[in-house]
């Protein structure tokens, strides 16, 4: 497993607060009202586009207590103010409210420091600021210029402020509250210091309650175990797996969070295997919109290991998981909406790609396919994973009743999972990966487990060789199983236990292992309160991977679809 390009090693998670919209995504501290970083998604540039400052923009006091609205919306206290931050629901703006409880001053001041772009790593541009006051709307306007304007954002108070100063460091200040600022973002300044306009014009109670509504829509009708761990990953997810761009288009990416180290890009594994089943629950409506524009724009390069926003191959490398991806995301709409010939049609040619990607990987003589790369995106041993050609024959075979040529997929899946169990089982389990009649490797990944197989259909949970290497995976043999207060399983990638991990166990079924991952989600620290890609298996504080949106919304849709356990308890 050379070559690898794992994630870095934390020592102490950072403290942050993300929150957003589907326009906007934000940054803010626990630890008083002060916004870090506020920015859009940008296909035109292939990344997120952030403000960012030192702070970006701050409420003076001392002695503040966090709380949140819906498990979304900060809303900070001391003695003498409420401060509330929103992403208005719908809106590519901001809206900041400051409730006085005592009588007295109030002052708001900021500091731009740069316009960073984040794809991976984040590179603060060259730019040209500018600053200054729309008297049409009577907006504040801040533009960020390179050869034409790539972001601005327009500010409007009400009431206005008694004395403000305005530029790249600025101070607002009113001698009594309650006060609310409305920030706009646009790609240029007619579009920020009008939207803030409109905001302002919207006011401050409207804009709240239509985004309160949305959030609870988004958790309606959920009967599985830990509401709130629940809504909190759904929601994070929703706003943070997701974008509609400054052009106006839809995208899918790992996170929109600073603090993940690989943000700002596209994996069809995040997108589709494990945010999209909790779209799909949350809101059907936008998960087809999703689902189309994922196909059209992304389909083209099957199985890349990343992807820019815009589409092409960001980290090449082919993943089998990944190019399955596709064909399983179409199933699951179909299966939760129904029979769709017309947009079954639609999305034929973006699918024929994928099919025609993986014909190029098939073995020379048996009904098996290779990868490149396996599920933890590392460089594989033998080039036909267990899981990988499971996942494929799964998504054939449940895409068939809604396919036209249904007979043909249901004879490829079937002979997938006849050679699989004739070539993938060695001393009663499944291996890993493996050359056929050849080296074989036994081993798991989180991100794509063996312990999936009977939740995905590829088999039973009373089938004995399965049960034997859910044994092995959840046991001391497997080096990669981490024991302490928060146990789990982890991965070369990653050498503590998985945030993967713990939607494994609760989709296995098994009775004790989803337990124990209940447990977890409830009380371990890990991420602020949000699954990560790995945590210290003694005190459950992240160690790789925060930020992670794509993953919450793994752990949703497990706590949502997690069956009672039934069966063996291993």
């Amino acid at each position: 497993m050379e070559l690898m390009t794992p994630a870095p090693i934390l020592d102490a998670p950072p403290e942050h607060l993300p929150t957003g919209n589907l326009e906007v995504h934000l940054e803010a501290s626990p630890k008083a009202p002060s916004i870090a970083r506020i920015g859009v998604a940008s296909l035109g540039l292939n990344g997120l586009l952030d403000w960012v400052g030192a702070p970006l923009l701050e409420v003076s006091g001392q002695g503040w207590q966090l709380s949140r609205l819906a498990d979304w919306i900060p809303c900070w206290e001391n003695e003498h103010l409420t401060v509330t931050l929103l992403a208005p629901y719908g809106e590519r703006g901001v809206a900041l409210h400051i409730e006085p409880r005592l009588p007295g001053p109030i002052q708001v001041a900021g500091n731009l420091e740069y316009l960073g772009l984040r794809r991976f790593r984040e590179e603060p541009l060259d730019c040209l600021f500018r600053s200054g006051h729309d008297t049409w709307t009577g907006s504040h306007v801040l533009e960020a210029r390179a050869e034409r304007t790539l972001l601005a954002l327009g500010l409007q108070a009400d009431p206005p402020p008694r004395h403000i100063d305005w530029g790249l460091q600025f101070v607002l200040e009113w001698d009594a509250g309650p006060v609310t600022l409305y920030l706009g973002l646009a790609p240029e300044a007619d579009g920020a210091r009008t939207t803030a306009l409109h905001l302002r014009r919207v006011g401050w109670e409207n804009l709240l309650r239509k985004t309160l509504h949305k959030l609870a829509l988004l958790s309606t009708n959920y009967a599985g175990p830990l509401y709130e761990v629940y809504r909190r990953h759904l929601i994070f997810s929703y706003f943070y797996a997701q974008a509609d761009t400054l052009e106006g288009e839809p995208v899918v990416l790992t996170s929109r969070s600073p603090h993940y180290y690989v943000s700002g890009a596209y994996w069809a594994r995040d997108a589709l295997l494990w945010f999209f089943p909790a779209l799909l629950k949350a809101d059907r409506k936008r998960a087809r919109a999703v689902l189309k524009a994922v196909f059209q724009r992304y389909a083209r390069w099957p199985g890349e290991h990343a992807q820019y926003l815009g589409g092409p191959p960001l980290y090449p490398g082919f993943e089998l998981d990944q190019a399955a991806a596709y064909p399983l995301a179409l199933a699951r709409y179909l299966e939760a909406t129904g029979p769709n010939p017309e947009l079954v049609a639609e999305l034929r040619e973006p699918l024929a790609w994928v099919l025609a990607r993986v014909a190029e990987e098939k073995h020379p003589s048996l009904t098996l396919y290779r990868t490149f790369l396996s599920p933890t995106d590392d460089p594989v041993r033998e080039p036909y994973l267990t899981y990988d050609n499971a996942l494929w024959c799964v998504a054939l075979e449940r895409l068939a009743p809604f396919w036209p040529e249904a007979e043909a997929l249901r004879l490829e899946a079937r002979a997938i999972r006849e050679t699989l169990y004739r070539q993938a089982e060695r001393n009663g389990r499944f291996v890993f990966s493996f050359e056929p009649g050849g080296p074989h490797t036994f081993a798991d990944e989180p991100a794509g487990s063996l312990l999936l197989l009977p939740h995905l259909g590829f088999c039973s949970r009373q089938d004995p060789i399965w049960q034997a290497t859910a044994l092995w995976i959840l046991g001391s043999d497997n080096p990669h199983h981490y024991k302490g207060r928060f146990p789990g399983e982890g991965s070369a990638h990653f050498p503590f236990p998985s945030g993967f991990g713990l939607a494994n166990r609760i989709l296995s079924g098994l009775m004790r292992p989803a337990g124990d991952a209940l447990m977890i989600l409830e009380q371990a620290p890990l991420d602020q309160g949000y699954a990560c890609e790995s945590f210290d298996p003694e005190t459950g504080q992240a160690r790789t991977g925060v930020g992670f949106a794509a993953l919450a919304g793994f752990i949703a849709y497990a706590l949502a679809a997690g069956k009672d356990p039934k069966g063996a308890t291993v």
